[in-house]
């Protein structure tokens, strides 16, 4: 699985019931297998600039 830069996360079985999350081969968490694949998801979400650029403007004209 690759993340939106050259990061690469990989989810490897440890033993029975443990997984770890590695980030570009660093031990980035250690769990259950749906636990490593939530934060998985989680970091590997694409950040778009323009998204986020038009819920800054949104949030600024919902304030005033």
């Amino acid at each position: 699985m690759t993340a939106t830069t050259s990061d690469k996360l990989e989810i490897r079985r440890l033993d029975e019931k443990r997984y770890a999350l590695t980030l570009d081969g660093l031990v980035r968490y250690i769990g259950t297998q749906e636990e490593c694949e939530r934060r998985a998801e989680i970091l590997s979400l694409k950040t778009d600039r323009a998204i986020q650029d038009k819920a800054l403007v949104r949030s600024v004209h919902l304030s005033r």
